[in-house]
């Protein structure tokens, strides 16, 4: 039976899940901002005449020897959008596991955007040692709740994620500007999620 979520304040650390440390915050608000950085990019190599991007065509590049991708699926609402919604996504997989299920997974969902018009855009960052962030932009709250109740996106929570990762930090946050701007990056909510033990434990923090 799953474990009703703890409910975290701004400055509370759990012991023994270091996950949920508070320093951890402005790590990942880091992250998502060189995510950021990496879709601006592209938008001003597009206004530069150097690069065409077609509309959910995935990018994949390497820095380091880490995995980049991003996936523009509206450029027009996208740019027009004076403040984007966020959600930002931190799991640590275990690294033993073959992850081919997982990728699958996640090819698919991706593929799904086309689905959903309220989907900006879809960036991918690999971290090492089996850590992962993922980015989405999207037009409103209301997006995201959609996006929850998708088929596949619900079968690969309920039955991949407890298997494939350690631990899990989803954020909801807003960009404070559009993307023509210099945007900041306003967190609104975290989410936790531990699938160490036989129950998955849940916590949120509000931001």
């Amino acid at each position: 039976m799953a474990q009703d979520p703890v409910l975290l304040g701004p400055n509370e650390d759990v012991p023994g899940r270091p996950f949920t440390s508070v320093a951890q915050i402005e790590r990942d608000r880091s992250i998502l901002r060189a995510m950021l950085s990496d879709l601006t990019g592209i938008l001003s190599e597009i206004d530069a005449g150097v690069r065409t991007l077609a509309p959910y065509k995935k990018l994949a590049w390497k820095v380091r020897g880490r995995t980049h991708r991003l996936l523009i699926c509206d450029e027009a609402r996208l740019r027009a959008h004076p403040r984007p919604c966020v959600v930002g996504f931190f799991g640590e997989r275990h690294a033993e596991l073959d992850a081919s299920a997982l990728e699958e997974a996640n090819t698919a969902i991706v593929a799904g955007f086309a689905d959903h018009p309220g989907i900006l855009s879809y960036s991918s960052m690999e971290m090492g040692k089996g850590r992962w962030a993922n980015m989405v932009l999207h037009q409103d709250p209301i997006d995201r709740e959609y996006w929850r109740r998708n088929a596949l996106h619900a079968d690969a929570v309920k039955a991949l994620s407890p298997v494939h990762y350690l631990n899990v930090r989803i954020y909801n946050a807003e960009l404070g500007d559009s993307l023509s701007g210099s945007p900041t990056i306003r967190l609104l909510r975290t989410k936790y999620y531990d699938y160490s033990g036989s129950v998955p434990w849940r916590a949120e923090r509000p931001l």
